[in-house]
């Protein structure tokens, strides 16, 4: 947008150069429709404008956005679907169906590792909630560390 600045005694006024939007063009000036007063009406008559004062087909508008709506877009989302999902889904099963379960390790009991003061309230009253016996010891399973003799 360019402005025209005039400095006349201490004013300053900003006039606007362009009087249209940056993606449309020009219009040229507004011209009448040449209608004149349409005449009083009498009884019985319908009063009809002149057909130069009608309103005309609005212009398409250049600035909107364009939508590519194809007959053929379903083959796209087909294609995504069979070369790119069920591939990805197959591999997925395949790296799955070879994992194995983890190992319990080795474990080691220190003093200060899995206290149980209050048996809890389910199974055997030694297993926490979330127990996996794949997974987790229970407390008398682990071998005690050795000793730390200084002698």
């Amino acid at each position: 947008m360019r402005f025209v600045y005039s400095f006349t005694s201490n004013a300053f006024a900003v006039q606007n150069v362009r009087k249209y939007s940056l993606c449309c063009p020009p219009r040229g000036p507004r011209t009448p429709c040449g209608c004149s007063a349409p005449p009083p009406p009498r009884c019985g008559h319908e009063i009809s404008p002149n057909p130069s004062c009608r309103p005309s087909r609005i212009p398409a508008n250049p600035c909107r956005p364009v939508y590519h709506h194809g007959k053929d877009s379903w083959k796209k989302y087909r294609n995504i679907t069979f070369f790119v999902a069920f591939p990805i889904i197959i591999v997925q099963m395949l790296i799955v169906s070879q994992h194995e379960p983890p190992h319990k390790g080795e474990c080691r009991d220190y003093e200060y590792m899995r206290l149980r003061f209050k048996k809890f309230p389910w199974r055997d009253g030694v297993q926490t909630l979330f127990h996996n016996d794949h997974v987790n010891h229970v407390p008398g399973e682990c071998t005690p560390p050795p000793l730390d003799c200084d002698e």
